[in-house]
């Protein structure tokens, strides 16, 4: 594995045989980024709640990645673009709700394009980043949530060290049914 700083980091996903690459989120994916959520947005609103039609509207899609890319710069939160060597965005990870002191405290989220799916790259996006996060913190808090029928979801943050904390039975409302979230988190404090 290669880390080059905190903005960008490669590693080859085994599963798939292709390098992907987490790439800090920036202006200049802004497009790309909207027609990646366009896309997959019935997907994802299969598994999380959705976002509402108007985040997918371009002036209001900027202004949320403005806002997102204004917390990156106070260290509020750390987001990334999964992409292919040829810059295609596979997914995204992010941190958010980052703290410093007394320690790295963060929750985690990710979100795999539906045709990359079972190849591998969003457990070994979480590992890219952890490992990152456990080389630069001596100690963290990282939690994540997932709902219960997410199956994928789960087994990634199990395979990658994560604990079951919390079961929150009928907190996920979707597509009219409900499912419980599931809270995770790692932790060596």
């Amino acid at each position: 594995m290669m880390i080059y700083t905190i903005d960008f980091i490669c590693e080859k996903v085994v599963a798939k045989g292709m390098d992907v690459f987490l790439q800090r989120l920036s202006l200049e994916y802004a497009e790309q980024l909207l027609e990646f959520e366009v896309e997959n947005r019935i997907f994802f609103e299969k598994m999380v709640p959705g976002r509402g039609d108007q985040y997918y509207k371009k002036d209001t899609f900027l202004t949320f990645l403005s806002e997102l890319l204004g917390e990156q710069d106070r260290g509020e939160g750390q987001y990334y673009l999964i992409l292919s060597k040829d810059k295609t965005i596979l997914g995204r990870i992010n941190l958010f709700n980052v703290k410093e002191n007394p320690y790295f405290s963060a929750d985690i989220g990710y979100r795999i394009g539906q045709k990359y799916l079972r190849s591998g790259i969003a457990s070994k996006s979480v590992e890219m980043l952890m490992r990152k996060l456990k080389a630069k913190y001596n100690q963290l808090n990282i939690s994540a949530k997932t709902t219960s029928h997410n199956y994928g979801s789960k087994k990634i943050l199990e395979k990658n060290g994560f604990v079951l904390d919390e079961v929150e039975v009928g907190g996920a409302k979707l597509e009219d049914e409900t499912f419980d979230f599931h809270f995770y988190s790692w932790r060596n404090v």
